[in-house]
């Protein structure tokens, strides 16, 4: 019997699963999950949900119907053999979420495309006061501004700076961005497409005390914008309705700034990008 135990253990031993929070998902958002290393999935496909793998550490998760019952997909981590069991249910309000899987921080690459130093990018853009402001708005003593907006390599950046002049304290739930046509047509659904950063500064539950200002930067793959189109920031506050929405259009990435390379400094191959 003792025998047959220590062979189950062994044979155990390479296979380690890790139980994680729940990813919500519906038809309109995306659901990011992020992981330290290269991961593939290892689960079957389901009718309910389309999952993709856009790259080694990102899968992407939608819904195609609001029904469904809750599910899990199985993502197995290459190097290690662990194996990360996700539990995904619908959500239409808590939804559009970016997960790190596993708890810790995203490494930012800093040479991947062109040589960029994206380290030193992010360095630069959060540094010193705003200036080249997109779109700004306010509301209940909290006003947010877009600007910095910069393509470096194969990324496009920009800025949010958020300040609180209100007694009350206000807490970031999460920020989504999604690309929509500024005009719609009555009784005619609307398209929007949903883009996740793949660069980061903004910490979960970020909350901002009164009289205080924070700078956050975050990074997309290079998308274009048609005249009719806008990029959507929205801003959402934890337990409250302060919720703040801000405007990227064609206009504004035609006069966006382009950051030359930088050279990469030793013993600084990354920084610590925060999840939404």
């Amino acid at each position: 019997m003792r025998t047959s135990f220590i062979i189950f253990i062994l044979g155990a031993w390479g296979t380690v699963a890790y139980a994680q929070d729940t990813a919500y998902v519906s038809r309109d958002k995306t659901t990011a999950l992020f992981f330290n290393s290269t991961v593939k999935m290892i689960s079957r496909s389901t009718p309910d949900l389309d999952v993709d793998q856009k790259e080694n550490t990102l899968i992407t998760i939608k819904a195609f119907t609001t029904v469904f019952s809750p599910a899990c997909i199985d993502v197995q981590e290459v190097s290690t053999a662990k194996i990360y069991h996700i539990p995904v249910e619908f959500s239409c309000g808590r939804a559009g979420r970016r997960i790190e899987v596993n708890g810790a921080p995203m490494p930012v690459r800093a040479i991947k495309t062109a040589g960029f130093n994206y380290s030193a990018v992010i360095n630069k853009l959060a540094e010193g006061k705003r200036r080249d402001v997109i779109d700004h708005e306010k509301t209940g003593g909290v006003k947010a501004w877009v600007d910095k907006l910069s393509l470096a390599g194969n990324r496009i950046f920009f800025r949010l700076d958020v300040r609180n002049k209100s007694n009350l304290p206000y807490e970031i739930d999460f920020v989504r961005f999604y690309i929509r046509d500024l005009k719609t047509v009555a009784r005619m659904a609307t398209h929007e497409q949903e883009i996740v950063p793949l660069i980061t500064t903004l910490h979960k539950k970020t909350s901002i005390a009164h009289k205080r200002e924070i700078a956050k930067i975050f990074g997309f793959h290079r998308f274009s914008l048609s005249e009719d189109q806008a990029l959507n920031v929205e801003l959402y506050e934890r337990n409250g309705n302060r919720h703040i929405y801000l405007q990227i259009t064609q206009k504004d990435l035609e006069d966006l700034k382009t950051i030359a390379p930088a050279k990469q400094q030793p013993g600084n191959a990354s920084v610590a990008a925060n999840k939404l």
